[in-house]
């Protein structure tokens, strides 16, 4: 699998994360402001995922590991910190926040297992 048909697969499997995570940024910005220490854990998701998912299209799966590790642990945190009691519709935001977030992960594992299977 050559390298455009890879980040072609891959952003096609990024994109409902995206969708909904703008979507979720927009709420916060219209129906919930958050705290500052909100907001600094929303940057270090950014931050981490702007790490990633370079490397994450190239293969470099010593720096995906940790990083989604990190990324899951953050995102754990802000979800049993700073999430508990909110309205359902952002509830509803958040889970298709977390469903588009796993379409990348098992994207990337797919693409990963077609690219080691060496098809033509």
């Amino acid at each position: 699998m050559n390298f455009q048909i890879r980040a072609a697969l891959l952003t096609l499997c990024l994109a409902p994360y995206v969708y909904f995570g703008v979507r979720d940024v927009l709420h916060h910005t219209h129906y919930r402001s958050v705290t500052f220490t909100e907001r600094l854990l929303h940057v270090s998701l950014t931050v981490t995922l702007m790490i990633v998912i370079p490397h994450a299209y190239f293969g470099h799966f010593d720096v995906v590991v940790p990083g989604m590790i990190l990324f899951v642990t953050a995102r754990a945190v802000d979800e049993f910190v700073f999430h508990r009691g909110l309205a359902p519709a952002e509830v509803d935001l958040h889970a298709k926040t977390h469903f588009g977030f796993l379409i990348f992960l098992v994207g990337l594992m797919g693409v990963e297992w077609l690219q080691r299977q060496n098809l033509p």
